[in-house]
């Protein structure tokens, strides 16, 4: 994590000095634009993009190219449907990366039962990338996925 941390200091530094190319400016974010209660495999593929500059993300197949060679920091959201528990990886090129779990459901605990849903989990990753490399989030394990009219379940990335 303090990797990640350095690199978003960096990346804070070098833009307030204006030492950025802001024409090579490459980032996106992307969410779900509904839920997806019984989602069990494949790519989870973001159809709402926010923001897309220098057009890596795909939002009909959830992949992100990567435009020009560079190091990237990715970033998933994912929140878990109901009392579900879900788990997606962030893969590179068809290799898993980083895991991101939300965990839900049911317990007991001093003196009361408790439940828990709509658990968010997240996790990110500074990944070196030459161009054409491809970045998207994959199935890991459980079922569904949730969101709502502002985008809850995410993916990000950027040229830093």
């Amino acid at each position: 994590m303090s990797a990640a941390v350095l690199s978003l200091e960096w990346f804070k530094n070098n833009i307030s000095r204006g030492n950025c190319d802001l024409s090579k400016r490459i980032g996106f974010t992307a969410g779900v634009s509904s839920s997806g209660s019984s989602w069990s495999s494949g790519k989870l593929i973001f159809t709402k993009v926010l923001y897309n500059q220098g057009n890596g993300y795909d939002s009909s197949s959830g992949i992100f190219t990567a435009p020009s060679a560079g190091v990237y920091v990715f970033y998933v959201s994912i929140t878990s449907y109901s009392s579900n528990a879900i788990s997606v990886d962030i893969s590179l090129n068809g290799y898993s990366q980083v895991t991101a779990r939300s965990n839900a459901g049911s317990g007991s605990g001093y003196r009361s039962s408790f439940s828990y849903s709509y658990q968010t989990g997240t996790n990110m990753a500074v990944l070196s990338l030459k161009r054409g490399d491809r970045v998207w989030i994959a199935y890991n394990s459980g079922t569904g996925y949730y969101s709502d009219y502002t985008q809850i379940t995410t993916f990000s990335g950027f040229l830093i």
